[in-house]
């Protein structure tokens, strides 16, 4: 939420301090801003730029089956083991490369003033990936030495495709250069997996006497949410401008089931379940783009 105020703040501020640089020019110059011919119509370019921005995975859950054979032979230090895992959190960060193409309209509503729609799509290359390590005791009943385990977890998340359709105003500064605001939806290709391994161990003789608790998903879905932004585009030639853009953009979150299994192999248990947990992890897919663009105006 804090980062969305944030993003929300400084496209307001960008927008606010190039509406009135572009007055006080007006002023100074003393003449009306006519907009070119250029800027009235479809257009339509490409863009290159970058994603950047920090984020979080969450994990919940709790053990939800045990074998029988399980609550004989040391269940309440599986169960100690789970719970620390099933209820972790881990941070991302990163940026990734974005590139694509847009298209859109420019209407000119009064002499200095423009309104218009544009519609985008980029690809993205690069992933968010961070793992965890983590080592704690647990109870070990019967008069064992207390135990001890280790829980790697390995979590991804990835954007394969954003896109937006957003409305803009902006204010001619000069003839030739435009500052606006933008915003709209946003949607995007978004990716999430996860990867666990806990391994316990007794101290001394009794090392690694339990196998594993071990679980790997990947979910993908379609996300839509909300960006807005804002920039300048200016007017080079009679069909061509050139822009850079400011977006801050928030696809919500996207969740991934992940079960969770100890097989045991121990005569007379071969390949049978020990433990069974259903874990959730959740990361929100939001995040800046910085990014530049070439257009051709079908005036």
């Amino acid at each position: 939420m804090q980062r969305s105020i944030a993003a929300m703040t400084a496209a307001v501020f960008l927008g606010s301090t190039a509406f009135a640089f572009a007055a006080d020019m007006t002023v100074k110059a003393r003449a009306p801003v006519v907009a070119l011919p250029g800027w009235t119509g479809f257009y339509g370019g490409v863009n290159v730029g970058g994603t950047f921005g920090d984020g979080s995975f969450a994990t919940t859950g709790t053990p939800v089956s045990f074998n029988p054979a399980g609550l004989l032979a040391g269940a309440p230090a599986t169960m100690n083991a789970l719970a620390a895992v099933l209820n972790s959190n881990a941070s991302r960060s990163g940026s990734q490369f974005i590139g694509g193409g847009q298209f859109g309209y420019n209407f000119q509503l009064t002499p200095a003033w423009i309104a218009g729609f544009e519609a985008d799509i980029q690809g993205l290359a690069g992933n968010g990936r961070t793992s965890t390590v983590a080592t704690a005791s647990s109870f070990a009943p019967f008069g064992f030495p207390a135990n001890a385990y280790g829980a790697n977890s390995t979590f991804t998340e990835r954007l394969d495709y954003l896109g937006t359709v957003r409305a803009r105003v902006g204010y001619l500064a000069t003839p030739s250069l435009l500052t606006y605001v933008t915003g709209g939806l946003a949607y995007g290709g978004a990716n999430v997996g996860s990867t666990f391994n806990i391994q316990e161990t007794f101290p001394g003789a009794f090392a690694t006497v339990t196998p594993p608790i071990f679980g790997a998903t990947s979910t993908s879905k379609t996300a839509a949410g909300w960006t807005i932004g804002g920039g300048l585009e200016w007017m080079f030639g009679s069909k061509w401008s050139a822009k850079v853009e400011y977006l801050y953009y928030d696809l919500g979150s996207v969740t991934a089931s992940i079960p969770l299994t100890q097989i045991i192999n121990n005569p007379p248990f071969i390949n049978t379940p020990w433990a069974t947990a259903l874990a959730q992890t959740s990361t929100r897919f939001d995040g800046s783009i910085l990014r530049f663009g070439v257009n051709y105006h079908l005036n």
